[in-house]
């Protein structure tokens, strides 16, 4: 492994190489842009300390995710809050479609899901990220989670479950302010 051999260089290429997709799990996890970075920060320096111990068990991938959930569980922990903090500043996904009218629509429901995951309950937020946004499989998230699959797929049902309620609510909501759905 590079790292050992060469600590600083391996130490860049690690951050290069992981940083950016840490960073964006780390948002989505904990929706605090400043608890993010620190969460990040937090899971280089514990992986670069302990670059020894890993063993290959898994990909470097799952080890650094499995270091940053530990580090977000733990933060969780000390503050016992399970308030969601809803910030402006959540990223948008790039349209290239030339309707505008298109454009608008898939904003408000990428607006719309973005909202429905913050508001999920966060055992269910987490595995919602790793498998959607990050493109994990169930045996990575429960092995970066140290849960049994068959609690992962059970989260991920449940998550689907009460995103579809809230997503649901979001379309009656909308109609009923648009004239219940009939437009003039």
């Amino acid at each position: 492994m590079e790292i050992l051999a060469h600590p600083e260089a391996g130490a860049r290429r690690l951050v290069a190489e992981y940083g950016d997709r840490l960073y964006d799990t780390a948002c989505r996890m904990c929706l605090d842009d400043e608890l993010a970075k620190d969460l990040v920060s937090r899971t280089f320096v514990r992986a670069i300390e302990r670059i020894s111990l890993f063993r290959g068990g898994s990909t470097l991938y799952t080890w650094l995710y499995t270091i940053l959930f530990n580090f977000w569980r733990m933060e969780r922990r000390t503050q016992r809050s399970e308030q969601i903090t809803f910030t402006d500043e959540l990223p948008e996904l790039p349209d290239e479609r030339p309707n505008p009218a298109e454009s608008l629509a898939a904003k408000a429901d990428a607006a719309a899901i973005r909202d429905a995951v913050a508001l999920l309950p966060a055992h269910y937020r987490a595995v919602t990220v790793f498998r959607y946004f990050e493109d994990m499989s169930v045996p990575e998230i429960a092995k970066v989670l140290g849960i049994p699959e068959g609690t992962v797929k059970f989260r991920l049902h449940k998550a689907k479950k009460l995103m579809r309620r809230k997503l649901a609510q979001t379309v009656c909501a909308s109609s009923a302010s648009n004239g219940n759905g009939n437009q003039t």
